[in-house]
C-alpha cells in the first residue's frame, strides 16, 4: 500500500492527498469538502502519512512500525475486527489497538494517538482511498512480478561480431 501522497494537516479535518508542491505551501486535493485548494505552510503543519510511525517493543528492543502498515493490518482485519468507536472508552481504544498491533509500546502511545490513528483510517475507509490504495500495490507487484518473470525466461544471446578484415603490411611495389 502506498500512501506517501497523502498528508494530514493540523487544523483541517481529515486526509488530504497531495497534487503539487509550492517553496510557501502546497496544493491539496481536500477530500472532506470534495475540492482543490491551497495550503500554506505557516498556516498549519503539514505531515506525510508515509512518516508517522507507531513505537512498538521488538526483539531488538525499542522501534516502530510505520501508519502504512498498521493501516494494512487494520484494512485486512476489518470485518473480524471492525474498529473501535472514536468516541469508546479508553479501555475499548486500547484493547482494539491490542488486537492490531499487540507490541506497540503502551507507555508511548497515548490514547489520544490511538484516536488520531482510527480516525484517520476510518476517514481512508469510508472515502475508499485505502481500497485504492491497496489495489494499486496489487497491480504493481504483479506487474513487477511478471517483468522479473520475463527477465529470467529471456536470456540475451551474445552477437557474433564480424571480423575485421586483416590489413598486410606488405608494401606494395
Amino acid at each position: 500500500m502506498n500512501l506517501d501522497k497523502f498528508l494530514v494537516i493540523s487544523g483541517i479535518p481529515g486526509v488530504h492527498k497531495l497534487v503539487a508542491t509550492r517553496g510557501d505551501g502546497v496544493i491539496i486535493e481536500d477530500r472532506h469538502e470534495g475540492r482543490t485548494r491551497f495550503v500554506s505552510s505557516r498556516q498549519g503543519q503539514i505531515t506525510p502519512l508515509a512518516t508517522v510511525a507507531i513505537y512498538t517493543y521488538t526483539n531488538e528492543g525499542e522501534g516502530t512500525v510505520p501508519l502504512v502498515e498498521v493501516f494494512e493490518k487494520m484494512f485486512d482485519q476489518h470485518e473480524a475486527v471492525p474498529p473501535a468507536s472514536i468516541n469508546a472508552s479508553s479501555g475499548e481504544l486500547r484493547d482494539y489497538f491490542s488486537a492490531i498491533l499487540p507490541d506497540h509500546d503502551r507507555d508511548r502511545v497515548h490514547i489520544n494517538d490511538i484516536r488520531k490513528c482510527i480516525k484517520w483510517y476510518s476517514f481512508m475507509y469510508e472515502k475508499g482511498i485505502l481500497a485504492a490504495a491497496k489495489a494499486e500495490a496489487a497491480a504493481a507487484a504483479e506487474t513487477t512480478a511478471v517483468a522479473e518473470a520475463e527477465e529470467v525466461t529471456e536470456q540475451p544471446v551474445p552477437e557474433e561480431k564480424p571480423k575485421a578484415a586483416k590489413k598486410s603490411a606488405r608494401a606494395k611495389s
